[in-house]
């Protein structure tokens, strides 16, 4: 999974936790919501947790919840917990240097594109999970009930 696509679908899982705060929820859960696999959804607690921004117990009644206030957690902290190195990364592979353009491609991107990403985690840091909390449910047609009883077969 791509950096972009891990900022979406930690922002999702933190925002299901937000909208059934009284409870924790299993990966099985939360990847219904993704409609994905919980192993997808486990690999991406596992750097949620390791960040602080999720909490786990393990048992009967265990699960996920969000380890700090809805209103504490911005896009930009899961942007860190994920150790995106950069918005806009390069090919792996060095362009080649007897080209001008491979030559100069890289400087010349990286300075160009350097105050986008500066702008846009500026953004990221202003947008709490609480604010999406409470988008979803002002638009939500569906109950919350509806994560919380997800019929998954068990």
């Amino acid at each position: 999974m791509n950096g972009s696509s891990r900022l979406v679908v930690a922002t999702h899982v933190l925002t299901v936790l937000a909208v059934v705060s009284d409870q924790r929820l299993s990966s099985e859960k939360l990847a219904w919501s993704l409609n994905t696999n919980p192993v997808v959804v486990r690999r991406l607690l596992g750097h949620l947790r390791d960040a602080d921004l999720v909490i786990s117990k393990r048992g009967p009644n265990g699960g996920f919840a969000l380890a700090r206030s809805p209103d504490d957690v911005s896009l930009y902290d899961i942007y860190e917990a994920l150790e995106v190195d950069s918005l806009f990364t390069f090919h792996p592979n060095e362009p080649n240097e007897a080209c001008p353009v491979g030559d100069n491609i890289q400087a010349i991107l990286t300075e160009t594109l350097k105050p986008a990403e500066k702008a846009l985690t500026d953004e990221l840091k202003t947008i709490t999970i609480d604010d999406l909390s409470q988008q979803i449910l002002e638009r939500s047609a569906t109950p919350i009930e509806s994560v919380e009883s997800a019929d998954l077969g068990d």
